[in-house]
């Protein structure tokens, strides 16, 4: 090879090598940038963990809310049928008093009279 032939060569080699230390330096901004991107993608992951404890706390939370409020709900029910039934009862055992109270009343005003 002539020392020209090496000089063209020389030049081109030249021209490549600084055309890959461009490429090199972009892909490197590219790598930096994918490794941002993961490392958000990572964090994100995370969170989405504690999120996904967090509701999951929540739903056992309201689960048993509803349970206390459905019984706070039924505490009137329970107390009126409660109140029901004592009359009833009550009504039930005047009623009986006074069927007594008749036959004894009768009894008595057939003997007596």
């Amino acid at each position: 090879m002539t020392p020209e032939e090496q000089a063209v060569r020389l030049a081109e080699v030249d021209a490549r090598s600084k055309s890959n230390t461009h490429r090199i330096d972009a892909l490197e901004k590219s790598q930096e940038v994918l490794n941002k991107l993961a490392t958000s993608v990572e964090v994100m992951a995370t969170e989405l963990k504690h999120q996904t404890a967090a509701v999951a706390e929540i739903k056992a939370d309201v689960a048993d809310l509803t349970e206390k409020v459905e019984a706070v709900e039924q505490k009137p029910a329970k107390r009126w049928d409660g109140m029901v039934d004592k009359f009833m009862a009550g009504l039930v055992g005047a009623v009986a008093t006074l069927i007594i109270a008749g036959i004894v009343y009768l009894i008595r005003a057939g003997v007596g009279g």
